[in-house]
């Protein structure tokens, strides 16, 4: 589903983002209950992408050659569903990150989306959609769908252990 976030265009910082992809789980459930006949999915997915800024040079102030950057990063937040026997629960994790180029950085900065700064400096269109800021970055060796398979399968952690490890991801115990 193509389901709004409920937060900018383009999330800074990890709790935006983070809510981003919580909000399009929660938008994406009820998005497949009204096009199933009230039906409840398992699970419902949501993946927000952002960006922060990050200061090493700052962080790291004894080793040498490192600047200030804008990071990229995404979020994925698995809900499972309230139908469920169990009830509602959440998995949460974050990609790995990396820095923008200072071109793109700039265009970020300036209000310009990431997809769309990315269509601007690489002469193309459409590129969220395609291999993503990662895809163009790394040439392909690494496209949208690579880059957010291992967090998602982090956030499906709590859900894969079933009855074999009863209470493991309850809280306080």
């Amino acid at each position: 589903y193509d389901i709004p976030s409920g937060v900018s265009d383009q999330p800074w910082g990890e709790a935006e983002t983070r809510q981003g992809a919580l909000n399009r789980a929660e938008n994406c459930l009820g998005a497949h209950c009204l096009g199933h006949g009230g039906a409840m999915p398992d699970f419902a997915v949501g993946v927000e992408g952002g960006v922060a800024e990050c200061s090493l040079s700052s962080l790291h102030p004894g080793t040498p050659g490192l600047d200030s950057c804008t990071e990229c990063f995404a979020f994925l937040a698995v809900m499972r569903s309230p139908a469920s026997e169990a009830g509602v629960a959440w998995g949460v994790a974050r990609t790995g990150s990396f820095a923008l180029p200072p071109r793109l950085a700039a265009l970020v900065k300036s209000g310009v989306e990431l997809g769309d700064a990315d269509d601007r400096v690489f002469g193309d269109s459409g590129s969220k959609r395609k291999g993503g800021t990662v895809g163009k970055l790394t040439r392909g060796l690494v496209d949208r769908t690579a880059y957010y398979e291992h967090a998602m399968h982090l956030a499906l952690a709590p859900f894969v252990h079933g009855e074999e490890f009863p209470g493991l991801y309850d809280a306080g115990e």
